[in-house]
This record gives structure tokens, C-alpha cells and sequence, in this order.
């Protein structure tokens, strides 16, 4: 009697009801998300480049009460940061450049000596960061562009944080950079090369370098984000929430950022990096190495959070190579994972900001698609403040000094009912009153108390953030 056709049956039957528990799980997981109202966006999970679930919740667009479809298109935020490595990849193929290149090969008036391709590649520069700019180091009233700060950065940055490729420091400035340098090299505006050479032959038909506040025109199926204001107990737009929003006048921007993309596009993305249609295996595998500092540890994040070119690079017993990224910025959050040893990969676009940040259900998604365990994630606190009168709120307002420091600040100030806090090299963020008496940020973990004088006017702050405490006295008006 000829056995095999049943256990293959067998093995069959099991398989397809194993792929159905999955699937069952990964709806309860997002419906459930959806009933609490704790997410907004598109998730795509593969296996062998196939989709095996995939759901859209929330509002493109709130006001007009638009749903998020598959098809959507997110902010990819520092998601793009891997486009941007890839046309340097090309283009090093193409023998147009090196990955020992100084910067200043291509940009004299930059004050970076010894700075290289490869060392803005993997953050390893130590050139600071742009987005920390505020109205004293660039026009904070309009829509600035590459060129706008490739202009501002001699001005502003004498030196590098620290001897060139001996120190990792995560910063923006650097894939800003590696984008001017592809226009240099290629001739072609960087959106345009991203369009031909890498969009295009991926099979990105919905991808493109895209701002929407400076774009000509609005595209379609396009989400807009928004972020949690505790004032008003709702979802907003983050130009009506913050004032001297960065993501307002550094819209123009794009290589750290500034690529829009939808869930089926970045699976092709993901297979293309399977293959040979962009560049040669050996080529990825360099970019997906990760650099070592002359104290023998590798660049990174952390520890088992090595960076390559434009990716984050972990590894697990269980699962294997991760090579992955995540991105926040501008109310959005992405996160693109890709388990290279067993070809999975988790997608997650999202247009609502931090505290629903998309990579608090990686590990839900990450427990069912490898062990099919249904684990929901606690639900989303939301802050809720209190109005304050704006004639109680108006004698807050200063500048604030550590006393010891005095380079570290915070500038406190009022419109109306709003209070916002501005603190050294950033930009400036909505703070809202509680019912203790003190005020909490919507953006981060932290709070600010303020103190009173005998005769009852404010003369200090303390900020808490991260278990520290950070006094200020108020400066001399």
C-alpha cells in the first residue's frame, strides 16, 4: 500500500489550516486595533514575496473623512534613507564614485576635512545634525530645500563632532549630503534619478521623492498625518499644534527623508533586493555589512543593532538576519523589516505620530507570523490636559537657564491659549497643563514644573525626562 500521497495530503491539510490560524490571528489583531482606535495605516506581512496578510484602518484624510486604502501612499520618513544609499550603490557600479571619496572632492566649501562617502553611508561623519535648526541657524518662515542648507552648513558647523570614522552618531545631515552628491555625479535632479534608475525598474509604480507642502500639487491617495493634541483631546495637523514646526520649513528636504511609498511597493522593493535588478549581490551584502571602529565594535544604534548602508542589521537565533529600518517624522511612522534568511518581511505605514508609534505592534505581528501566537499589545494612553486661561498662562513665558550650563535653555512662550517649550537646538513643542499642576509634552516622555517666588511670580522650571531632573532659573528680563 503506497502511503506517500496521504502524508503529503496529510502535510498539506496541516499547512493550510496553520496559514488560516495565522491569518485569523493577524484580523483579531488589527481589528481589535481598529475597535480601540490604536492605529491608523496599512500592514503588509509576506512570506517568499507573497503577500499573506495585508489591512488598512483609519483616515487618509479626517476632516473629509476619507479611509486609508492599500493603495495609500505614506511619508516614508527615514525609510527613505535606503533609496538614497541604493542610487550611491549605482552609481560606485558605475564607477562614477568611491566609497572613500572625500566629501570635499565634491563640495570644497564644506569645513568636514576627512570625511568620506562611506562614512555618511554608515553615520559614521560626525557631521551634526540639520533638523535641530531653529530661526537662529535658518529661515524658519518658509519651505527650505537641500540647497538652503547646503548653503546654512558652513555657517553653522565648523568641525565634526568627532574624528571621522572613528564614532557612530545618527545623523540626517549626512544622507542630505549623499543626495547632493548624486545630482553632482549623475547630472539628474535626485528625484528624477530615483525615478528612473530606482523606482522604475524595482516595480514601484506609486513611489516618489514627494513634500507636500511644497509640491506644486497635491497627489492623490495620499495620507496625511496627524499628531495626538492633548489641548483639544483630538487628532490634529502638526502645523495647527506646534509652533516653529520643522517639518513645516524643512519640507523642501529629501535623501534623510521626503520619499512616499505604498505597502505593495516596498514589497517589491523588498524582492527587488533579492535579485540583480539594481544592483549586484555583492554590492548589497557590502551595504548590508556593517562598519568597524578602530575600537574593534561595529557602528550602530546599540549593541546587536549594527548599521550598513541606509539599514539597521540584527540578528536572531530563532528568525535569523534582520535588515531592517524604522522611520518617524512629520506625524508618520514606518518601519520596513526584512528576515532575510527565510524571506519574511513585515511592512507598516502609518500617519499618526509617536504615541501609537508603528513599532509597538512589531511584536504582535512578529509572534504570529513566526510562532502563531495571538498577543495584543496593552492600549494606547492618551493624555488628556486641561485649559488653562491664557491671562494665567502669559507670565510663564521666558528663557530658562541651567545654571551650570548656560548654553542649555529653554524658551518658553504663549499664544493665547497655547504654550509651547523650546529647548536648546530644537524645535519648539506644544506643552499642556494636567490637573497636578504641571505640564506634559505630547512628543516625548517629560514634563516641566514650574516654581514661583515669594511673591508669586515664575522663577524656575524643572524639567523631568528619563529619571533626570533639570532645574533652570528663570533669566533677568
Amino acid at each position: 500500500m503506497n502511503r506517500k500521497p496521504i502524508l503529503v495530503l496529510l502535510l498539506l491539510v496541516s499547512l493550510t489550516s496553520a496559514a488560516q490560524d495565522k491569518i485569523a490571528q493577524f484580523t483579531t489583531l488589527m481589528d481589535t486595533l481598529a475597535t480601540r482606535q490604536d492605529f491608523s495605516g496599512c500592514v503588509l506581512v509576506a512570506e517568499n514575496g507573497r503577500p499573506v496578510f495585508q489591512k488598512a484602518l483609519g483616515y487618509a484624510d479626517r476632516d473629509k473623512k476619507i479611509p486609508i486604502q492599500l493603495s495609500t501612499r505614506f511619508e516614508l520618513a527615514s525609510v527613505s534613507k535606503q533609496f538614497t544609499a541604493m542610487a550611491i550603490m549605482q552609481l560606485k557600479e558605475k564607477g562614477k564614485l568611491q566609497y572613500e571619496d572625500s566629501l570635499r572632492q565634491y563640495f570644497p566649501a564644506l569645513p568636514f576635512p576627512g570625511v568620506t562617502i562611506r562614512h555618511l553611508l554608515n553615520q559614521t561623519s560626525g557631521i551634526p545634525e540639520f533638523l535641530s535648526w531653529t530661526q537662529a541657524q535658518v529661515d524658519t518662515t518658509k519651505i527650505n530645500f537641500n540647497a538652503d542648507i547646503m548653503e546654512q552648513l558652513p555657517k553653522v558647523y565648523h568641525n565634526t563632532l568627532f574624528k571621522p570614522g572613528t564614532a557612530f552618531s545618527y545623523s540626517n545631515t549626512n544622507y542630505l549630503l549623499l543626495a547632493q552628491i548624486i545630482e553632482k555625479v549623475s547630472g539628474e535632479k535626485f528625484a528624477n534619478y530615483l525615478q528612473k534608475y530606482v523606482f522604475r525598474p524595482a516595480g514601484m509604480k506609486n513611489t516618489l521623492v514627494y513634500s507636500r507642502r511644497s509640491a506644486l500639487k497635491p497627489i492623490p491617495d495620499y495620507a496625511l498625518s496627524y499628531t495626538w493634541d492633548a489641548g483639544a483631546n483630538k487628532f490634529l495637523d502638526p502645523d495647527s499644534t506646534i509652533a516653529n514646526y520643522n517639518s513645516f520649513y524643512m519640507d523642501g528636504v529629501a535623501g534623510p527623508y521626503g520619499i512616499c511609498s505604498n505597502v505593495a511597493d516596498m514589497l517589491q522593493w523588498d524582492q527587488a533586493l533579492y535579485s540583480e535588478q539594481l544592483v549586484k549581490q555583492s554590492t548589497l551584502q557590502e551595504a548590508f555589512t556593517p562598519f568597524k571602529l578602530p575600537n574593534g565594535q561595529n557602528a550602530g544604534l546599540a549593541e546587536g543593532l549594527d548599521y550598513g548602508f541606509g539599514w539597521v542589521l540584527s540578528y536572531d537565533s530563532a528568525k535569523g538576519r534582520n535588515i531592517w529600518h524604522n522611520g518617524g517624522y512629520d506625524g508618520y511612522n514606518t518601519v520596513i523589516a526584512r528576515y532575510t534568511d527565510k524571506n519574511k518581511t513585515l511592512i507598516i505605514l502609518s500617519n499618526i505620530d509617536q504615541l501609537n508609534n508603528s513599532m509597538s505592534i512589531i511584536p504582535a505581528l512578529d509572534n504570529i507570523l513566526w510562532y502563531g501566537a495571538l498577543n495584543i499589545p496593552p492600549i494606547t494612553t492618551r493624555q488628556h490636559g486641561i485649559r488653562v486661561a491664557p491671562e494665567v498662562l502669559a507670565p510663564l513665558a521666558g528663557i530658562y537657564t541651567v545654571s551650570n550650563n548656560p548654553f542649555l535653555k529653554m524658551r518658553i512662550t504663549v499664544s493665547g491659549s497655547r504654550i509651547y517649550a523650546q529647548y536648546t537646538n530644537q524645535s519648539a513643542f506644544p506643552i499642556y497643563a494636567s490637573a497636578t499642576g504641571d505640564f506634559f509634552y505630547t512628543v516625548v516622555a517629560a514634563r516641566i514644573k514650574f516654581s514661583r517666588d515669594a511673591n508669586g511670580k515664575p522663577n524656575k522650571l524643572t524639567l523631568y525626562q528619563n529619571g533626570q531632573e533639570i532645574e533652570m532659573n528663570r533669566d533677568a528680563e
